[in-house]
């Protein structure tokens, strides 16, 4: 397999791969002298100011030699001289998005935190890096407008096409594509939520916010969005002294503020209403954990098809610890409860789109798109819903569908060759689907997951075709190996 470029690799490598330990932590009352002293001894080049174990501020050997040797004393303490507040990256951000705010803000570097932002390390801009990225700084540079505004997010969200029509060219992996597309809808979500705390933090509902995570479900949460999804997302907050219809007041006021902002960037309302917006997506721990239950105790159609859709959930901004707890407590339930046959039930309908015969079956109720094939909802989702199950009956924790597929391998339950085959699917069938998006927007069509498959090649449709023969057989499998232990 031959090397990606250095292109492809910015735009698919994470931050926390790159960072150092460059820097110190000090106390806001520590001495700037005592804290010089430190930082020639350890030989770094940057200070972080931390209070309550949050960074408050940032110097640098920059603010050292133009700024803080000349107004500093023997009693001036760092937190006189920092820089605050302070511009950061998270350690799950990709790198251009970290070079194209270094460039953007004219640093050398960049704190980066984790969700509960705690300072995790340091990644700086070297000529190195620079020298690396060619014909990309551009693009980078369109892609970091200035966050803090709707209209920069709105152009962040316009380059995705752009970006992925290169991506295809330089013939990217399509999950690589589909990874950049979450991360930059992350990105979009992250800054639409710190709009929206700091707009509803002014109406002064309550005193003291509950720690909360955000999360976003389905493509969204395994990391495998194409282009255009609406919105899945969802609210876990603590509970704490202040009055819980205030607290519930606050998180729906924040939830419909940064739902809008999604919708203003072309990421639109959910049409199920899966969004925080809806109390039903939007609860405390506890809450979810009885509502959680009740959809297992209950377990009609609607019920499981509500912990479908909120299995490959993932946390995006926040305290994510709450994420993973309620789904160690998902998990848990759902083995206790031995309910996947009517998981199985609630996602039967979703089959590969091949006739006993070999032919393509096409749309024939929606008028819109007749004679066409959805090759996400009879593609690439069924066999997205086989692994999940194998997944989740077999403890497999990781939420990306190749991860999965790797687990279920070491389990055992898939062979290296199986696992090898469905990846290809699942590849051909994404570097399709992202093609024709793509084209459309090109031509100022609206962008979907159906297909003319009149416009494959011969060489396409026969592959698509096995692709989907053994989606369905792994589907029929899928069924099978539940029922052995469930039904």
């Amino acid at each position: 397999m031959s090397k990606r470029s250095n292109s492809v690799d910015l735009f698919t490598n994470k931050v926390m791969n790159y960072m150092t330990d460059d820097f110190i932590l000090v106390e806001k009352n520590e001495l700037v002298k005592t804290t010089i002293e430190k930082l020639r001894k350890e030989k770094k080049s940057t200070v972080i100011i931390q209070e309550n174990e949050k960074m408050i501020g940032i110097i640098t050997e920059k603010d050292i030699l133009k700024r803080v040797a000349f107004s500093a004393d023997e009693k001036t303490k760092v937190d006189q001289v920092m820089t605050h507040p302070v511009k950061f990256v998270y350690e799950d951000d990709l790198l251009f998005h970290a070079v194209g705010k270094m460039r953007k803000l004219n640093l050398n570097h960049l704190p980066v935190l984790d969700m509960s932002l705690k300072i995790q390390g340091m990644i700086d801009m070297n000529t190195a890096l620079q020298a690396e990225l060619g014909d990309v700084v551009n693009q980078i540079d369109k892609m970091t407008y200035d966050e803090q505004d709707v209209s920069g997010l709105i152009k962040i969200k316009q380059q995705q096409v752009i970006l992925a029509n290169n991506m295809l060219v330089r013939n990217a992996y399509p999950g690589d594509i589909s990874y950049l597309l979450s991360f930059l809808n992350n990105v979009i979500y992250r800054r639409a939520i710190r709009l929206a705390e700091k707009r509803v933090g002014e109406k002064n509902i309550i005193e003291k916010i509950p720690e909360y995570s955000v999360i976003v479900m389905g493509s969204g949460g395994r990391m495998e969005s194409f282009l255009h999804p609406d919105q899945d997302n969802g609210i876990i907050y603590e509970t704490n002294n202040e009055d819980p219809k205030k607290v519930d007041l606050y998180f729906n006021e924040l939830a419909k503020d940064f739902t809008k902002t999604l919708d203003d960037c072309d990421i639109p309302f959910c049409k199920g209403d899966l969004m925080a917006s809806n109390p039903l997506w939007r609860k405390s721990v506890s809450e979810w954990k009885n509502q959680i239950t009740q959809f297992l105790d209950n377990h009609t159609p609607q019920d499981m098809r509500n912990i479908d859709m909120l299995y490959d959930f993932r946390s995006i901004y926040g305290k994510k610890e709450l994420a993973e707890n309620l789904k160690i407590y998902l998990n848990e339930k759902l083995h206790e409860k031995k309910l996947l046959k009517f998981l199985y039930f609630s996602e039967e309908q979703s089959d590969a789109a091949i006739g006993f015969f070999g032919q393509f079956i096409l749309e024939k109720n929606d008028k819109e798109n007749l004679g066409l094939l959805n090759l996400k909802h009879t593609g690439t989702l069924p066999l997205v819903e086989s692994i999940r199950l194998y997944s989740i009956k077999h403890k497999v924790t990781k939420i990306s569908t190749f991860e999965r597929l790797n687990e279920l391998n070491k389990l055992k339950v898939l062979t290296v060759d199986e696992v090898d085959f469905f990846k290809n699917a699942h590849r051909f069938m994404s570097n399709i689907l992202l093609k024709n998006q793509v084209e459309r927007t090109k031509q100022g069509l609206t962008i979907k997951n159906f297909i003319d498959p009149k416009t494959l090649l011969e060489r396409e449709k026969k592959v698509l075709k096995i692709y989907l023969k053994q989606i369905r057989k792994l589907k029929q499998r899928v069924r099978v190996d539940i029922g052995e232990e469930y039904f």
